[in-house]
């Protein structure tokens, strides 16, 4: 799966989250930090976002994963780098470089 896709998939679990709850999606983009710039994305948002990122990507993550915040848990993160550290996380054998 080329980067373009994975952050595709990433943007699609924020978006089913929000929609989920009645929230406003608005316009997501590489630089958008869920956590800060989503209306009313929390914490647990990122979860259930998670939880449906693992089933769109058909990939187990670790229970102690949160790809929407920096591994030292002060900063939120963007979708850019989300994606990025997904890449990381799962591997080669989902993602590659476009």
């Amino acid at each position: 799966m080329e980067k373009s896709q994975l952050m595709g998939k990433v943007i699609d679990a924020v978006t089913r989250v929000q929609e989920a709850s009645g929230r406003t999606v608005g316009k997501i983009g590489p630089g958008t930090r869920p956590i800060k710039d989503v209306a009313g994305f929390d914490s647990l948002s990122g979860i259930e976002a998670t939880v449906i990122l693992a089933e769109l990507l058909s990939h187990e993550l670790p229970d102690d994963y949160n790809p929407f915040v920096s591994k030292d848990g002060r900063r939120s993160l963007s979708i850019a780098e989300i994606t990025e550290n997904l890449t990381q996380t799962i591997g080669g054998e989902t993602a590659t470089n476009e």
